[in-house]
């Protein structure tokens, strides 16, 4: 196993790898200011023209994005960005004489590339723009310069990567993983709390579902990153996006629950019903242990749990249909029109909530088969006599 990461997102992080990722603003610190000392070495050995374009270029690419596989895409399309405006600079310098002819050339330019600029390449179309301005200047010198302009740009990505990827890399799986733990974990607080409260209860659970969301929204951010750093992940991308939406429904269905109320002579009823939901939250907590690393072996819902809740739920209804009944035979009216209402609805409530923790562990139990299933190149085809 590598002292930088785990094999698996879920696997229990390296004591190096939890360092890291515990103390990441500072070593991410660290790693601008080594990437700005190389530059700075190089150009006090050789000082290239105009290398201070090197040093802007690091600072762009690596100020805003710690993780690996970020730096590598924002450093390719850079790179490519790069290139192409450049290309096109050094081709109006070189050809052509007219001051007013290579401006109006660089304004159409950079007007269409701002009109086609959309979508997930949008940063190397900027670049192209901007690098096409940084060429051609004035319009007053030759291409020897647009050259070195270049150059540098693309040595500042070369750097910008190689610290990435070599000293002390930042793995955005780690963050999405902990992030996805935060998220199931506050999920799990928020279900738990709901079915230890007395009745009427006022508790609050903003402050959780708030928190989980920004997990959710947080992971959602580094789907770019991780398509990078892992080409298991990349082969598996829309079902992270669908990971997202099945944590998002689950917090809807969450958010419910502070409007669910009911009276102490229904505390038992209710009580049925939330003694099978207990089960819902500790297979959240088991779930969060795992994706954290805290638990190595990946934990199972049992077979047919759907319909297992489904059926007991039912007979919980039933029973409280009948406790009811027995204790007074005029109230009849009374629980078929607002307590057995009120707990259809719960009982709703609670089997949807199961529906979204499966969809939970079916996606996440995906993933983790993924990692361990032997790629192409590791089968070997059996020699034959």
């Amino acid at each position: 196993m590598s002292v930088f990461a785990p094999a698996t997102p879920f696997a229990p992080a390296t004591p190096f790898a939890d360092f890291i990722y515990r103390h990441f603003r500072a070593v991410h610190a660290l790693k601008l200011g080594f990437a700005l000392l190389i530059a700075v070495t190089i150009n006090a050995i050789w000082a290239p023209p105009h290398f201070i374009w090197s040093m802007v270029t690091i600072v762009v690419i690596m100020m805003s994005l710690p993780q690996v596989g970020g730096a590598i895409e924002k450093s390719l399309q850079r790179a490519i960005g790069t290139c192409l405006g450049s290309a096109y600079g050094v081709l109006l310098v070189a050809t052509i004489d007219s001051y007013w002819l290579i401006m109006s050339l660089l304004i159409l330019a950079v007007s269409l590339i701002c009109f086609i600029s959309a979508g997930r390449y949008s940063y190397a179309y900027l670049v192209a723009g901007f690098t096409i301005i940084i060429v051609v200047g004035d319009a007053n010198h030759g291409t020897y310069e647009a050259l070195w302009r270049t150059a540098n740009i693309l040595s500042g990505c070369v750097i910008a990567i190689l610290v990435s990827l070599f000293i002390f890399p930042i793995k955005a799986k780690q963050d999405w993983r902990s992030q996805l733990t935060h998220a199931i974990e506050n999920m799990a607080n928020v279900l738990t709390q709901h079915l230890q409260a007395p009745a009427n209860h006022n508790l609050d659970f903003r402050t959780e579902l708030e928190a989980a969301m920004k997990a959710v929204l947080t992971q959602k951010k580094l789907f770019f990153s991780l398509e990078w750093e892992s080409q298991t992940l990349k082969k598996h991308k829309i079902l992270l996006s669908q990971l997202v939406n099945k944590q998002v429904r689950l917090i809807t269905l969450l958010e419910l629950l502070p409007l669910t109320r009911w009276q102490e002579k229904d505390k038992d009823a209710y009580n049925q019903i939330n003694s099978i939901a207990a089960e819902l939250a500790l297979y959240l907590q088991k779930l969060a242990a795992f994706t954290g690393g805290k638990t190595p072996q990946r934990p199972h819902l049992p077979e047919n749990l759907e319909s297992q809740l489904q059926h007991r739920l039912q007979l919980a209804l039933v029973s409280s249909s009948e406790s009811s009944l027995a204790t007074s035979a005029t109230s009849l009216h009374s629980y078929d029109a607002q307590q057995g209402f009120a707990l259809t609805g719960y009982s709703w409530l609670i089997y949807q909530l199961a529906i979204a923790v499966e969809a939970l562990y079916e996606d996440i139990a995906v993933i983790d088969i993924a990692y361990h299933k032997p790629s192409a190149a590791e089968i070997k085809p059996k020699q034959t006599d």
